[in-house]
C-alpha cells in the first residue's frame, strides 16, 4: 500500500501549487485539482508527471468531487493518506455592495466544497489505516471581519467543521485538523479590486510558503488548529482567553 498519497483542491496557484511542489518533491503521489485545468496544466508543465495527477474540478460539485477522487485512489488500492481542502474565493467589499449570487458561491466554495471533498474522501482515508485532513482555516474566523462577511462566515464554518470532525473521525484513525493563516500574499488577494481595512492595518506579509511550512508540521504530528506567523498565533491566543466586547473593541479598531 502507498502511504505517499496527496490530493490537493486549488491546486493551479497560490498555496495550493506550493503545497502540491513540497509534497511532490519529498516523494508524493499528487493528485491536484482545480477548476482552471489550463492554469493547472501549464504549472506543472515541466514536472515529472510520473506521480502527479490533474484534475478539473468544481468542488462545490459533489458528483465531480466523487469521480475525482475515485479516480486518483483507484491508483493506490483505494487508499487516500493526506487530504487538503485549500480551494477557496474571495471577494472584499461593503456587504450590500457585493452582489448576493457572489456570496453564496463564496459559501458553496469555501464549505460545502470542504464538506463535499471530506465526504467523499472518506471511505478511502479510512482505508489508509492512519490519515490525515487539513482544511484551509483563516484568521478570520477568530471573530468575523468587515468587508470580508461571507468570508469570515465561511471560514467560522470550516473551523467549526474540522472541530466536528477531529472528534467523530479520530475512531477510524483519521485526523482533521486546519491551518489558520492571516493574510497572504497569493494572487487571490492581488486579483481584487478593493483592500479591507483591517488589511491596511495588518498588512500582508505571510507567503504561501510560510503557510506550505504549518502544513508539513500538520502532516507531521496534526493539531487540531494551526495558526501561521508568529504574530498571529499571539493574537489568536489573545482571542481565546479575551471577553466578546474586547475582541469586539480590537476589530472595531482594525477595521475602522
Amino acid at each position: 500500500m502507498n502511504k505517499n498519497t496527496i490530493f490537493i483542491t486549488g491546486a493551479a496557484s497560490g498555496i495550493g501549487l506550493a503545497t502540491a511542489k513540497h509534497f511532490h518533491k519529498k516523494g508524493y503521489w499528487v493528485g491536484m485539482a482545480d477548476i482552471n485545468l489550463a492554469q493547472l496544466t501549464q504549472a506543472t508543465e515541466i514536472w515529472d508527471r510520473t506521480r502527479v495527477r490533474l484534475f478539473q474540478l468544481d468542488v462545490s460539485d459533489f458528483s465531480q468531487v466523487q469521480h475525482a477522487m475515485a479516480k486518483f485512489c483507484a491508483e493506490h488500492n483505494n487508499c487516500l493518506a493526506i487530504l487538503v481542502n485549500n480551494a477557496g474565493i474571495l471577494e472584499i467589499g461593503p456587504f450590500e455592495d457585493i452582489p448576493i449570487e457572489h456570496h453564496q458561491r463564496t459559501l458553496s466554495v469555501n464549505v460545502i466544497g470542504v464538506m463535499n471533498l471530506c465526504h467523499a474522501a472518506w471511505p478511502y482515508l479510512k482505508n489508509s489505516g492512519t490519515s490525515t485532513i487539513i482544511n484551509m482555516s483563516s484568521a478570520s474566523s477568530d471573530y468575523g471581519v468587515p468587508e470580508l462577511a461571507s468570508y469570515s462566515a465561511s471560514k467560522f464554518a470550516v473551523k467549526a467543521l474540522t472541530e466536528a470532525l477531529e472528534l467523530e473521525w479520530k475512531k477510524y484513525g483519521i485526523s482533521v485538523c486546519d491551518v489558520m493563516p492571516p493574510f497572504v500574499a497569493t494572487n487571490m488577494l492581488k486579483a481584487q479590486k478593493n483592500s479591507a481595512k483591517v488589511m491596511q492595518r495588518l498588512g500582508v506579509n505571510i507567503t504561501a510558503e510560510h503557510v506550505v511550512a504549518v502544513i508539513d508540521k500538520q502532516v507531521k504530528q496534526p493539531k487540531t488548529h494551526r495558526t501561521v506567523s508568529v504574530f498571529y498565533g499571539l493574537l489568536h491566543r489573545l482571542n481565546n482567553v479575551s471577553p466578546a466586547f474586547i475582541n469586539r473593541l480590537a476589530m472595531k479598531w482594525l477595521s475602522r
